[in-house]
């Protein structure tokens, strides 16, 4: 896993975390990791869409 220089984990090595982690939890908890994993691609895809236009 890699971490990037704002201390938070690379988008793509926590999306392999969060998908791994579903498929070994319970199903309340597989449904969080779900959702959390949803937002987090979102905010990744708002950060590329908002450096995009600042170019």
């Amino acid at each position: 896993m890699r971490w990037q220089s704002n201390g938070e984990l690379d988008q793509g090595d926590l999306l392999k975390l969060v998908c791994h982690l579903r498929n070994v939890e319970c199903d309340q908890h597989s449904r969080e990791l779900s959702r959390l994993g949803n937002q987090s691609i979102d905010q990744a895809q708002s950060q590329a869409d908002d450096s995009e236009q600042a170019a």
